[in-house]
């Protein structure tokens, strides 16, 4: 039987458009194309998030320009452009200074929260955490006393274990001639902080206004977030001679220094000083006056604070009550810088800190620590970036 002529293969290795080997070739491209289209992809939603950051980030900064009451007169938008809100044009006098030495208001608020890892952040952020642990650090300070925390309707009353009602805890709990802050767990520039003094049987004093029981029971009973009532801490006589009708409190940055294993150092401290149009509250936002404290012999400088227009003022006295400010020298200061620089070398994993200090009739008391050191109420005495430490920081964490 005649045999079946054979075909002779086809010889792919000669041919490369056909065959195992062009398919190889089709299934890399293809597979090529992908990863182009997802690096494509990635790079569209970076683009997308920035935009976005940006948005947020300028709508942030144009809420904090319009929340000052003001004409537009008074306002400088030649300077928004480059991050500075008006009244930081003229805190930091940027026509005759080089704005590139200022962290600017859209760095303040939008990069300065990578200073502190964000699983972190809360440490500082909630006033009930930081008080907690404070009080597990050793320090050789006393901490500002918790009487309790006031949640629907209650007070749950420190140390005790014990809860009662609001109105039980205004009017048996409270002294008369007893002074409390009641403060949002979370919060800053002082929103819903209120300073309470007990005067009688059923009269209080909120801020400096004269006010009743009910009044107190309904705004402390109304507020729909818990709040902690601290104790106010006494004052050294010079601190409280600055005002006496108000707590003045000392606000320290600390930072670490990256070219020394980061070794926490104060970049700066300031006075700050309660004033008629702050409410007797020493808060800068709301009116109150800052004062820079010499680091190395801890007397103050001339107060100012947020101007009114386009003038800055500055004070040697205080413009309500008359007190020396100009030359004044802060009690226990030394004990506050290794009191300050102790606490910021134990929390080093949190880096940066705006620290509240009270200088009581014994030395100084920790208030609280913040993510938000209040920027413009440091740099209104001074540019920050022309310490290179500072520099060199803020350009590691991506601020500058």
């Amino acid at each position: 039987m005649a045999s079946t002529p054979r075909h002779p293969s086809p010889d792919t290795s000669q041919n490369p458009s056909s065959g195992p080997s062009l398919a190889r070739r089709v299934l890399r491209r293809s597979k090529q194309a992908a990863l182009r289209a997802d690096a494509q992809r990635r790079d569209w939603r970076r683009t997308l998030r920035r935009g976005r950051r940006f948005r947020e980030d300028y709508w942030k900064f144009l809420r904090k320009e319009f929340r000052w009451e003001t004409s537009f007169g008074q306002r400088q938008p030649l300077w928004w452009g480059r991050g500075f809100l008006s009244r930081s044009a003229t805190l930091y006098g940027l026509d005759q200074n080089d704005p590139r030495d200022y962290v600017s208001d859209v760095q303040r608020y939008t990069r300065t929260r990578h200073m502190v890892h964000p699983h972190l952040q809360d440490v500082l952020h909630n006033k009930f955490t930081f008080f907690l642990l404070m009080n597990q650090l050793g320090l050789d300070s006393d901490t500002v006393p918790l009487l309790g925390i006031h949640s629907r309707g209650d007070v749950h009353v420190f140390p005790e274990d014990e809860r009662i009602p609001l109105a039980d805890f205004l009017t048996e709990r409270l002294e008369i001639g007893q002074k409390v802050f009641v403060k949002p767990f979370r919060g800053a520039e002082g929103k819903h902080v209120r300073a309470i003094r007990r005067t009688g049987e059923d009269g209080f004093v909120m801020d400096g206004v004269p006010s009743t029981f009910d009044e107190v029971r309904r705004w402390l009973g109304g507020r729909p977030r818990p709040m902690a009532i601290e104790a106010a801490v006494p004052q050294a006589e010079a601190q409280a001679a600055l005002n006496p009708e108000a707590t003045n409190t000392i606000r320290v940055l600390t930072m670490p220094d990256i070219t020394r294993g980061k070794e926490p150092f104060i970049v700066i401290a300031v006075q700050r000083i309660a004033t008629a149009r702050s409410n007797h509250l020493d808060n800068w936002t709301r009116g109150g006056l800052s004062a820079e404290i010499d680091i190395e012999t801890g007397r103050l400088g001339k107060a100012s604070r947020l101007p009114e227009s386009r003038e800055l003022e500055w004070f040697s006295v205080h413009p309500d009550v008359g007190s020396q400010i100009e030359g004044v020298e802060v009690p226990f200061w030394e004990e506050t810088k290794k009191l300050v620089l102790d606490a910021a070398q134990r929390l080093n994993f949190l880096e940066y800190i705006g620290w509240d200090i009270i200088i009581s009739p014994t030395g100084p008391v920790i208030l609280e620590g913040n993510v938000n050191s209040g920027m413009n109420v440091l740099q209104v005495h001074r540019p920050l970036l022309t310490d290179p430490r500072v520099r060199r920081y803020f350009e590691k964490r991506g601020v500058v």
